[in-house]
This record gives structure tokens, C-alpha cells and sequence, in this order.
């Protein structure tokens, strides 16, 4: 889940935020706090949208024990 009020900054660190598919060809909306999947030619809500930065996986997904 992405914060409403972080997803301009986040959209602009490429391939970081992905549609509930794992699609990152969005496009942020001007309006309202979503993004536009250019591959799914779906408009997502802020919250459903998903970080990919490594640190908000699970611990086993680093590598670590």
C-alpha cells in the first residue's frame, strides 16, 4: 500500500510503485491521489498500489535468516 501523500514522490523513482498486477507503467494522476497503469488501462487508488523498495518485503525476502 502506498500513502496518498507519497505517491508523486514515489512515482518518480522508476519501476518503485506497481498496480495490484506488478505492472509499473504508471502514470500519476493531476486530480487525485492514484495512478494510471498504461498496461492494464486501469486507474488504482493510492492504497492499492504496492511499494517494491526491498525493505518493505518481508525479512526472508532479503536474504536474511
Amino acid at each position: 500500500m502506498v500513502a496518498p501523500e507519497a505517491l508523486a514522490d514515489l512515482l518518480s523513482d522508476p519501476y518503485r510503485v506497481a498496480c495490484p498486477n506488478g505492472h509499473t507503467a504508471l502514470k500519476p494522476a493531476t486530480t487525485t491521489p492514484s495512478a494510471y497503469c498504461r498496461t492494464c488501462r486501469e486507474s488504482y487508488h493510492a492504497s492499492e498500489l504496492v511499494d517494491r523498495r526491498v525493505g518493505s518485503c518481508k525479512p526472508y525476502r532479503n536474504g536474511k535468516d
